[in-house]
């Protein structure tokens, strides 16, 4: 399976869905296996920095094939941002939570970034949309 639009507006559906069950306004980015965009939303009145900060989630987690806050892990956790700046990675790096691959099988297809809640609630929202859209396959 590759990732397209298709699967990305399922994924973005159904976070959006339990987003609004959690009663918080978020943003959701698709990426595919390499970190690219490909499809992005924000609900309505959901703070527009959630926006960028989605789409690291999801590029980092893409990228590196594992939660964005696994990434701390390769860090130093007794500096701030666990060292990680943009001089020493790039501007898309982050170690926020809310940031998951989406996997076929044992290959990561993409990844998908959540941004509006906390950083517990942003992954839940991953998670319930990945189970939705994967559920059935």
């Amino acid at each position: 399976m590759v990732m397209n639009i298709d699967i990305a507006k399922k994924v973005i559906k159904a976070a959006i869905k339990q987003a609004q069950e959690m009663d918080r306004l978020c943003s959701v980015a698709i990426v595919d296996d390499r970190g690219f965009l490909v499809a992005l939303h924000r609900m309505d009145r959901a703070p527009i920095p959630t926006v960028d900060i989605a789409r690291d989630k999801a590029w980092t987690a893409s990228t590196f094939r594992m939660p964005s806050s696994d990434i701390g892990k390769f860090g130093d956790p007794s500096t701030p941002g666990f060292g990680f700046n943009t001089q020493n990675w790039n501007d898309r790096l982050t170690t926020i939570p809310g940031g998951l691959p989406i996997n076929d099988g044992d290959e990561v297809i993409g990844g998908v970034g959540v941004s509006g809640g906390t950083p517990e609630e942003d992954v839940s929202v991953c998670r319930a949309a990945l189970a939705t859209v994967f559920a059935s396959d």
